[in-house]
């Protein structure tokens, strides 16, 4: 700016000695106004060319791992902070302290990023108790797939809200008191409570099959009613009570004093100590109580209506990536390929409950459902414009039918409703048809990206981006 100030200088002597050779009855008050006004409109023009703009993107991270703690050095405002008149949401000083903060409602979901032309990322985030939604700068590194992306040293760090926990000795015969989540509360950004009438189901006994904890320790199993098997989900673990434990500690203390007497004595130092109470846990990720399959990754298909497990199979961790996931994860986009036959991922809520990162051993739950295939598949072509702007692809007739034989070419996949629609399956049909790029004002632009994902209702749309 300082360059163009000064070159806007010299030209306004240049212009001022021009003027004082041809009209030499000009005063010194004239020429002084005229210099002044002269370096402010260029000081004005430099300035809105170095105007900052930003490009707006959605997150194509699955709901499962895009979390973040802040790191309390960066404050949070209402728009990317570089835009210019951001107003502050919160503060560095509150930042930090929920950098500090256990509590799981402190924790960010991460769900848009914006790129300024200068070069710097900011995310868009909201806690998961709702109060702080707003901005964040977050390096100089895409991250739209992948949180771990971002800069170390800026406002946020990856993290994950759960964890496994410890599973109780005794996983069958407990009696649930407490509410059943489709996930443990304040762990993911759809947690929403189920209708579960807990005095009507009072009676019933549960199994326990999974366990996790929160950040702030709390522990939750996943319940299934024995007798009522549609009845399931995730219940905070001091609502989850097992009245065959408490029958069999109330004779040990009436026997207390014969122990040196009778054979009761060696019975109860046979007896674990820690687990008298299969219902309350120490939060800690057990040595045993994992899957047992030490050499891969296991996935569990259990069909929603009927809570009956109807496929399962463990494959190597590596086999869980793509083209949209460099690294092992376990969600939609990389778990489609191994769904069951004639089954579709469930459409109400989250359908894949994993904790923690895929690594040998470890375990997802994918509720599946039974459903029809898609009638037909829209594809609406954006492109972006110098503002930030997704415009309309102008396109001539023979482009308009390339769109209608790309869509066409994807309803002929037999896509099943309630699966994935990969960004790979876009790509080859873009390419199929001569669609991976597009003309522009400029000439023309290149596929960039798209937010196909899971597919709901039998006609869904899809939109493609190019820049």
């Amino acid at each position: 700016m300082k360059k163009g100030l000064r070159n806007s200088l010299y030209v306004g002597l240049a212009a001022l000695s021009l003027s004082a050779f041809s009209s030499m009855g000009v005063n010194a008050k004239t020429k002084a106004n005229h210099q002044t006004k002269q370096v402010q409109k260029n000081v004005k023009k430099t300035t809105k060319t170095n105007k900052v703009t930003a490009e707006y993107s959605p997150l194509k991270v699955s709901t499962d791992y895009a979390y973040v703690k802040p790191t309390g050095i960066v404050t949070m405002f209402n728009k990317p902070g570089r835009l210019g008149n951001a107003k502050v949401v919160a503060s560095k000083h509150r930042m930090k302290q929920l950098a500090n903060s256990n509590s799981p409602k402190d924790i960010f979901y991460v769900y848009e990023m914006a790129k300024t032309n200068s070069g710097l990322y900011y995310a868009k985030m909201v806690t998961l108790g709702g109060k702080y939604r707003g901005w964040i700068y977050a390096g100089k590194n895409d991250f739209s797939k992948d949180l771990t992306k971002i800069e170390k040293g800026t406002g946020v760090v990856a993290t994950s809200p759960l964890r496994y926990a410890k599973m109780p000795k005794n996983k069958k015969g407990y009696h649930v008191t407490s509410s059943l989540w489709t996930t443990p509360n304040y762990s993911r950004i759809n947690s929403k409570e189920l209708d579960f009438n807990k005095k009507e189901y009072a009676k019933d006994t549960f199994k326990i099959e999974s366990a996790v904890s929160n950040t702030q320790g709390w522990v939750y199993y996943y319940v299934v009613d024995e007798q009522h098997p549609k009845i399931n989900g995730w219940a905070f673990h001091g609502g989850v009570k097992s009245k065959y434990v408490a029958k069999k500690k109330a004779p040990a203390k009436k026997d207390n004093k014969q122990q040196k007497k009778t054979p009761a004595k060696k019975q109860t130092n046979n007896q674990p100590k820690v687990d008298n109470n299969d219902d309350i846990t120490d939060g800690k990720t057990p040595k045993n109580e994992q899957p047992k399959q030490a050499n891969g990754y296991t996935l569990k298909f259990v069909d929603q209506s009927t809570a009956q497990v109807v496929a399962q199979q463990t494959m190597g961790v590596n086999d869980l990536t793509n083209t949209t996931n460099a690294y092992p994860t376990a969600n939609t986009s990389t778990i489609a390929k191994y769904l069951p036959k004639d089954y579709g991922f469930n459409q109400s809520g989250n359908a894949v409950f994993a904790s923690g990162n895929v690594a040998n051993g470890g375990q997802a739950i994918i509720y599946v459902a039974k459903n029809p295939t898609i009638n037909s598949v829209k594809l609406n072509l954006r492109i972006f414009d110098n503002t930030g702007a997704a415009n309309p692809v102008n396109m001539n007739t023979n482009g308009t039918n390339s769109i209608l034989n790309a869509q066409q070419e994807l309803s002929d996949m037999h896509i099943m409703q309630g699966s994935v629609i990969t960004t790979a399956q876009i790509q080859k049909v873009l390419s199929d048809n001569g669609l991976l790029v597009v003309p522009s004002t400029n000439g023309s632009a290149n596929f960039a990206y798209t937010d196909a994902g899971l597919v709901q209702g039998s006609n869904p749309v899809v939109n493609v981006y190019y820049r």
